[in-house]
């Protein structure tokens, strides 16, 4: 997946040894470009992912110096060197240098070298592209995911993990439980913790294995759903854990979320069309009233004020019928058509004492606000105890009633 093209830095005499270099394919993922001089030039340090330095006919260990003194900090440094002068160059950290290789090399020892030093580049690239596929898949997911020693020491956690327990991968890598978790052993002991035992019993069985724990994740408890799987070192003897765990406490949250959403309306969040046929099937055995009501002159205020004003008129009447019938069931059905539901034996005079004081906390709402004083509300409202009734026909005759409200008021000015 990953492409690096290498600049090599071809330094001092050498001779065929740079066609040979040169006409050496590149491995996969891999090109080649080359820059060749005699004497070093800084600029070009500066610039080489891998450098050679045939040594010869030069102070070696200056060179060398003035090599590392200007490369770049993750370029690679091989050096031809005759055995003289691979001798001085012992005083250097080995970290700075990749290789030596001694001189005299024939065309066939420079050409296997050359190709070995190829593979284990590559494979330091691949390891790479292999780690970053890791944590790259490890901080993308939102489960807690969390490796292991024997003795229960965090070696690499996910950025997931460390929201958790609120304290950077740096706090918590190398740390044993208690720490990170913020409880104390004696906490442990008397609490219905079980993440220490289940470490022990994955070891021991050599298998993965599903738990249900109990942690303390910023002073609330959480239960988790965990899968634990041991980790094995060379010789085939564990070496650690390696475990995943959703949040099962924040999963019910996640889901009721999605419940909510799909039922209530975004603006207003009372209850949307969809689910009053849910709740209405839900109480079919009961007495059931509807409320249906209408903003009269809403239109006007969308177009004299912008729908902005238009959505906090709604915002209004929402606060209303909640406020007004706060036992109810409460939906915005469409637009400026609301519906609530009464579920319960009803008096037709109750019904309609009801009906007119929401009316009138509704007109008196919108009149406290300079843009909404010419909206009023329209109310229509039906009532059945049929346990076979149809809302969409219960809902059609409290609209019927509520434009005849609308044509009674037009009339009445």
């Amino acid at each position: 997946m990953y492409h690096c093209n290498l600049q090599f830095y071809l330094i001092g005499q050498m001779g065929n040894g740079a066609e040979i270099i040169k006409a050496t394919s590149p491995l996969e993922h891999f090109s080649h470009s080359f820059i060749e001089h005699g004497q070093p030039q800084d600029a070009a340090l500066a610039q080489s992912d891998v450098i050679f330095a045939n040594l010869q006919g030069f102070d070696g260990r200056k060179l060398l110096e003035q090599i590392l003194l200007h490369k770049k900090e993750t370029a690679e440094v091989i050096l031809l060197a005759e055995g003289e002068q691979k001798a001085e160059l012992t005083a250097f950290d080995p970290a700075q240098i990749t290789d030596i290789w001694t001189l005299p090399l024939t065309g066939d020892e420079l050409r296997f070298r050359f190709l070995r030093w190829q593979q284990a580049y590559k494979l330091k690239k691949d390891l790479w592209l292999a780690q970053t596929y890791l944590d790259t898949t490890i901080n993308s997911v939102p489960h807690l995911i969390w490796y292991k020693d024997k003795v229960g020491a965090h070696l690499k956690v996910n950025q997931s993990f460390c929201r958790a327990v609120n304290k950077t991968r740096e706090q918590i890598e190398g740390r044993g439980h208690y720490y990170i978790w913020g409880i104390t052993p004696d906490e442990y002991a008397k609490g219905e913790y079980i993440c220490m035992e289940s470490e022990y019993e994955v070891m021991e069985k050599r298998q993965t294995c599903v738990f249900d724990e109990n942690v303390k994740i910023k002073d609330d408890m959480r239960k988790l759903k965990t899968y634990k799987s041991p980790l094995f070192d060379l010789d085939g003897s564990v070496m650690g854990t390696v475990g995943v765990a959703t949040d099962v406490t924040q999963e019910r949250l996640y889901e009721q979320m999605i419940i909510n959403n799909a039922n209530t309306d975004f603006l207003t969040s009372l209850y949307n069309r969809r689910y009053v046929y849910e709740y209405v099937e839900k109480n079919k055995n009961l007495p059931i009233t509807i409320y249906y009501l209408d903003l009269d002159n809403f239109k006007s205020v969308n177009d004299k004020f912008g729908h902005q004003e238009g959505d906090r008129a709604l915002l209004i009447a929402a606060e209303v019928l909640q406020n007004c019938m706060p036992e109810d069931m409460a939906a915005r059905i469409g637009g400026d058509e609301f519906m609530v539901i009464r579920i319960g034996a009803q008096t037709a005079q109750e019904i309609e004492e009801k009906r007119l004081l929401l009316q009138q906390k509704l007109d008196e709402a919108f009149a406290k606000h300079e843009h909404f004083k010419g909206i009023s509300a329209s109310i229509g409202t039906a009532y059945s105890e049929d346990k076979n009734i149809n809302v969409d026909a219960l809902a059609g005759e409290a609209d019927t009633f509520m434009y005849r409200e609308k044509y009674r008021k037009k009339q009445a000015h």
